[in-house]
């Protein structure tokens, strides 16, 4: 792999890959050469405020896996990970007063640890519902996300002890074989094959009380992690470039109205129209545009199956899809994957 890509502006909190040296070394594998094919320094993983691509830490947990020949690598790697290991972000989890302020904390920062194309919180009368997804280039995501919600529920199990059996996990990734290392460091709820991942808590997860919770120190994280987002303003100059890399993050998002992207660059609806339409074109081309590149990469780089590529760009049917495609290239998406491998 030579040089950045658009993925690499997709990033994560290092530490979070902090333990995987060690749980590599477990199974007798080196991840220097994996590393450095990667392009990845295994040094930052011990900085708790580096940054890496997101990209290129799914494709070395994904290597590691696939060499372990253990579909629960990323799982079970939280055994050797080290508390406060991903900075600000650990320490505010560990020092959450309640479980309604580590979800709260959780909904406030999943942007800061890790970039993400959707979240969202919900909170009702049973309890907190935290969702998200990842823009559809991240394709092998299966352990990161393994690994990352392994590593809240450790915090979550600190906090509420027995109450934590009682969160229920969904995740994207398909049914793994062996669901006992899933049910041990995640949840004795888990699901998958889920339409998105999320954390549902329960109302009585939410009132429970942290004991070695620190209000103080909370705050203060609080504040560390939103200082340390990434910044958004390192963008293109281009408007037009602007607009198609916010696009891409989101592609997955059907729903994702103009009265929601147009506040993003700080312009009214009608003024980001008429800016796009200077430069002749409009979000729908925009879109379409992003569409048809981003289906393309992943039918003919990717083993997705066609109808997890039809939901990764947020179409509603397979049916739509196929119209799309057939416009675009003149083939069907299944075609498209046979001429390339041909």
């Amino acid at each position: 792999m030579s040089g950045r890509s658009l993925t690499d502006e997709l990033t994560t909190v290092a530490g979070l890959a902090s333990a995987v040296v060690v749980h590599a070394q477990s199974y007798g594998i080196d991840i220097n050469p994996i590393c450095k094919a990667l392009e990845i320094d295994p040094a930052c993983f011990q900085d708790m405020t580096a940054r890496i691509s997101l990209d290129r830490l799914c494709r070395l947990l994904e290597a590691c896996a696939l060499l372990s020949n253990d579909e629960a690598f990323g799982v079970t790697s939280v055994k050797a990970y080290e508390a406060g290991s991903t900075g600000p972000f650990g320490y505010g989890l560990m020092s959450a007063p309640t479980g309604l302020d580590l979800v709260r904390f959780l909904d406030q920062h999943i942007q800061y640890v890790t970039h993400t194309s959707y979240s969202r919180l919900v909170i009702d009368v049973q309890g907190a519902h935290l969702s998200w997804t990842f823009a559809p280039i991240i394709v092998k995501r299966d352990q990161y996300v393994d690994m990352s919600v392994g590593l809240v529920m450790q915090r979550v199990r600190d906090l509420a002890g027995a109450t934590a059996d009682l969160v229920e996990v969904e995740l994207e990734r398909p049914r793994p074989r062996n669901l006992q290392p899933f049910r041990h460091y995640l949840s004795k709820r888990v699901n998958f094959g889920a339409g998105m991942n999320c954390v549902h808590f329960p109302q009585a997860f939410l009132e429970t009380h942290n004991p070695t919770g620190d209000r103080r120190l909370f705050e203060l994280m609080d504040l560390q992690c939103r200082s340390l987002r990434p910044p958004t303003a390192e963008l293109p100059s281009d408007f037009v470039d602007q607009v198609r890399r916010h696009l891409l993050v989101h592609v997955s998002q059907d729903d994702y109205p103009l009265s929601e992207i147009a506040p993003y660059f700080g312009l009214s609806e009608r003024t980001f129209q008429r800016r796009l339409a200077e430069h002749g074109t409009s979000l729908n081309e925009l879109r379409d545009g992003i569409r048809r590149d981003v289906s393309y990469n992943l039918l003919t780089e990717s083993e997705l199956p066609i109808s997890e590529i039809c939901y990764r760009l947020g179409y509603s049917a397979p049916s739509a899809f196929t119209r799309s495609v057939t416009r675009w290239f003149g083939s069907t998406p299944s075609e498209v994957r046979e001429r390339k491998s041909a």
